[in-house]
């Protein structure tokens, strides 16, 4: 099972070099700005890079610093990081001047009494650090009177205090906010930065880590809930027996599809495992063998298909694979019909895939 996560610094940060790099340049040259929205996908580590800036910015003790003398990051030791960047990442917040306006377990808003209270506070001086920090994550979550009343303070921010709001889906975010806010945008990660990730801070084998890192799209966050994913967990066996029912073998695919059925929960891993590995196999029917998203199934899964299906039968089936997924989440057909018709057009003979699996008769 994976280890407790801690906090992290900003040098411990996998990816978004330029991110980082644009941060200490602001702190070396004390042009940190009022308010900032940290924007991009979900999972990509736009949370922990705040904490870690707001460390850095607040750090009284021996600091790492680069060439130019600018510091780089916070000690990590003093009294202040000790309470922003703990030992646990789940770690209740304990430092004065750290206000985090998150969701609680169970809420689904951020409400105006939330606000109303942080501009209570907010007027006055820091209790131990140079500059406050409010973290509001997500943003997006803010009542429309929620968010209308943190824009007056925006408007006028006092002058030691600073903002940063976390979303993943800036849009949503009441305009006259984001206009207020400095931008600051991520990307999806590398899926060699996201393995190097998963290995250096869950203590986890390289083959697990490549496999959890392919399919998590660039996503830390996402990596880490596939860990104890089930389609995950059984995602060599449950390929291994795909491949392995003969061209035509009904009753092997009904029964596979039965046992897809109790991953219910898990169908959304479940059709981006089959897309990959049908894809990689297409790749490989065309000759393009240096970007397979799974190169550990080559070996058990997408070779053995490259040399079963042709190219236009691997298309069809990544077709099928799509219209499956859409058609169970959108027109809510038989989840243990259309797993049946998908397994047995999978395993068809090239030409004998038989009637559209998502689309109810």
């Amino acid at each position: 099972m994976p280890g407790m996560l801690r906090r992290m610094s900003m040098r411990d940060h996998i990816g978004h070099g330029s991110v980082r790099e644009a941060l200490v340049a602001a702190n070396a040259g004390q042009t940190v700005h009022h308010a900032y929205l940290f924007a991009g996908p979900r999972g990509v580590g736009k949370h922990h890079m705040a904490r870690g800036f707001i460390a850095m910015v607040n750090c009284v003790g021996d600091a790492p610093t680069d060439e130019a003398g600018r510091r780089i990051d916070s000690c990590g030791a003093c009294r202040s990081c000790r309470r922003l960047l703990p030992a646990d990442a789940e770690a209740p917040n304990t430092h004065p001047d750290l206000i985090p306006l998150v969701l609680e377990p169970g809420e689904r808003a951020l409400k105006i009494e939330r606000v109303r209270e942080l501009r209570r506070v907010v007027p006055f001086p820091p209790i131990e650090a140079a500059f406050r920090f409010v973290l509001i994550d997500p943003p997006e979550a803010l009542t429309t009177p929620a968010a209308n009343a943190l824009l007056k303070t925006l408007e006028e921010p006092p002058s030691r205090t600073r903002f940063i709001l976390v979303s993943s889906q800036p849009d949503a975010v009441l305009a006259t906010i984001t206009s207020r806010c400095q931008r600051v945008p991520f990307g999806p990660l590398q899926p060699a930065e996201v393995e190097r990730g998963l290995m250096d801070r869950m203590d986890l084998d390289g083959p697990t880590a490549a496999a959890v890192a392919a399919m998590a799209d660039g996503s830390i966050g996402a990596a880490m809930a596939l860990l104890d994913d089930p389609v995950m967990l059984e995602r060599d066996a449950l390929v291994e027996r795909l491949v392995g029912i003969a061209p035509g073998a009904i009753a092997p695919a009904f029964d596979l599809a039965a046992d897809l059925v109790e991953h219910k929960a898990s169908l959304r891993t479940l059709f981006d495992l089959l897309r990959r590995v049908y894809r990689d196999a297409l790749l490989l029917r065309v000759g393009v063998d240096g970007s397979l998203s799974l190169p550990s199934m080559r070996d058990a899964a997408s070779d053995p298909l490259s040399a079963r299906y042709g190219e236009s039968a691997l298309m069809l089936r990544l077709g099928l694979i799509d219209e499956t997924e859409r058609g169970i989440a959108r027109r809510n057909i038989n989840l243990k019909v259309s797993l049946e018709r998908l397994m047995v057009a999978l395993t068809a003979h090239p030409g004998a895939e038989g009637a559209r699996v998502g689309v109810v008769p």
